[in-house]
């Protein structure tokens, strides 16, 4: 093992030791393989995973009520992690992902220049097989998991997910993000979370957000996810 690979494997023990108490320090190394498993269907980086982890056991902790929802899903790595947090617990948590599977939708000028610099068609393109893969990899069972492949403004109205605990948002886009939490915030019970993965990187998701917060009068703590492009803020 390479001196680069050891500092990258005891930085994520101590990334994650702040939650080991949410369950035995036994299932540490498998946490490990957890992450290390999901990190090839996933662009979020190990933070963010971790992160994703603690709110779903902090919200099982504290039980409070609701589904898992995830607006923009790419490979499934991310809700793989979401789904391994939540499985076994008396919650009985469905877990609902959103996205068309086609690759991101075309930018708009609200989303700025490097928008336009970056997309192509195809761009990021997720594959729902490959959900279900990591899922049997990683031994979670699949009858809580509810895909829903198409574009958001085609599939949001014909679907009801009832109440959610943790709404996590990786739409990149104004518009997608603008239906992400015109659909889906007021579903969130209080005390639940709402992450908005790509808030510090792109122009359109953190126009959308503001807005939103903006128009809705909230005011909320919206914290940084360590120091990743991530942001959260929680239901009050």
């Amino acid at each position: 093992m390479g001196v680069a690979h050891t500092q990258h494997y005891l930085k994520t023990i101590y990334q994650i030791a702040d939650f080991s108490s949410f369950r035995n320090i036994l299932e540490l190394p498998r946490m490990l393989w957890i992450l290390s498993k999901a990190r090839a269907y996933t662009m979020l980086d190990i933070p963010r995973l971790v992160f994703l982890y603690r709110l779903t056991r902090e919200a099982d902790s504290t039980k409070l009520p609701g589904n898992i929802v995830e607006c923009g899903v790419a490979n499934g790595g991310s809700v793989a992690v979401l789904a391994f947090a939540a499985r076994g617990t008396l919650m009985k948590r469905n877990i609902w992902l959103f996205d068309s599977f086609q690759g991101m939708p075309k930018p708009t000028k609200k989303d700025g220049k490097m928008a336009f610099d970056q997309y192509h068609e195809g761009w990021l393109k997720g594959d729902p097989v490959r959900v279900k893969q990591i899922f049997q990899e990683l031994q979670i069972p699949l009858n809580n998991l509810r895909i829903v492949k198409g574009w958001f403004q085609e599939t949001f109205p014909t679907v009801y997910v009832g109440q959610i605990t943790l709404l996590h948002i990786d739409a990149d886009w104004y518009e997608s993000v603008e239906l992400c939490l015109h659909k889906f915030y007021d579903s969130v019970v209080v005390g639940g979370s709402i992450v908005l993965d790509d808030y510090g990187c792109w122009e359109g998701c953190r126009r959308a957000t503001d807005e939103f917060l903006k128009d809705r009068r909230l005011t909320g703590e919206f914290r940084q996810v360590d120091s990743s492009v991530a942001y959260y803020f929680r239901k009050s």
